[in-house]
């Protein structure tokens, strides 16, 4: 047996891929339910994404845990608390898609801006295909410190990014079926 860093096992994506553990995922999901059963802003999501945390590292044997298991984990603590009705709206999607924007850059190639921009599209369009609710891009300084020389160009440049990655996202939020696409840029 592999013993993992941080004692938390992966998460199998249905994809075959596998992804570490974020907290944060599990209780934004659990944050939407309780919306949509009529709880705004509910305190115990953290804290029931905290106890299905401690079962994963403490009492969780497998290196990896699908989806489902760890949706039924999540459903079996809001049940057993009494909170059938958040139970009855939670839905786990798959986990945040992260994008570094410097290493689609440095794919790219320096100074073919063009090609970025095409690969970038190309991820944002298979995100918007998957079952994430949720995409982190990244390093949008480092990118355009690769491409953009001069001062001028490196703030052009960030803006052109900018807007493409939020044309890119209302036209993903416009094709989702369910929740649409949240996306964070840094």
């Amino acid at each position: 047996m592999i013993a993992l860093s941080d004692g938390m096992p992966l998460v199998a994506l249905p994809d075959g891929r596998n992804t570490t553990f974020d907290k944060r995922w599990i209780t934004s999901s659990i944050r939407s339910a309780a919306e949509h059963a009529g709880y705004s802003r509910w305190w115990l999501a953290e804290h029931i994404a905290e106890s299905v945390s401690i079962y994963l590292k403490r009492d969780f044997v497998a290196n990896s845990v699908e989806i489902p298991n760890l949706q039924s984990a999540v459903l079996s603590v809001l049940e057993s608390l009494g909170f059938n009705d958040v139970a009855e709206h939670f839905r786990l999607p798959d986990p945040p898609v992260r994008l570094s924007l410097t290493e689609i850059a440095r794919e790219a190639g320096e100074g073919y801006e063009l090609a970025f921009f095409g690969l970038l599209g190309n991820r944002l369009q298979s995100v918007a295909e998957s079952h994430a609710a949720r995409l982190e891009i990244q390093d949008l300084t480092g990118c355009v410190r690769l491409f953009g020389n001069r001062r001028n160009r490196a703030r052009f440049l960030r803006e052109e990014i900018v807007d493409f990655i939020r044309q890119h996202g209302q036209a993903a939020g416009n094709t989702r079926t369910g929740e649409p696409l949240e996306i964070q840029l840094s």
